[in-house]
């Protein structure tokens, strides 16, 4: 698991710590600890808090990266369709 985790430092990923989900950047791996930051958002305050946690790479129990986004409302999709066809054709010519 250490040397998985290595190859994701510097980017954000998905952590799942004993029983929990985060979605944070991997700041640094050790020999038995991940050092990483995520941030928590506070619905009632509107306030976005970023952490910085250092855990057991034991505890770490899987990853999951993000690929790609893809929004559901239509205009937006639409957009990024017609960027993206516009993209593929670019590159084409």
């Amino acid at each position: 698991m250490k040397s998985i985790l290595q190859t994701y430092v510097d980017q954000e990923i998905w952590l799942l710590i004993r029983d929990k989900w985060y979605f944070g950047a991997i700041i640094g791996v050790s020999d038995e600890l991940l050092w990483f930051k995520h941030r928590t958002h506070n619905k009632e305050t509107e306030e976005d808090t970023l952490w910085e946690r250092v855990v057991k790479i034991s505890e770490v129990v899987a990853i999951d990266k993000v690929i790609s986004v893809m929004s559901r409302k239509p205009d937006v999709f639409m957009s990024r369709l017609v960027e993206t066809e516009n993209n593929t054709n670019n590159h084409q010519q």
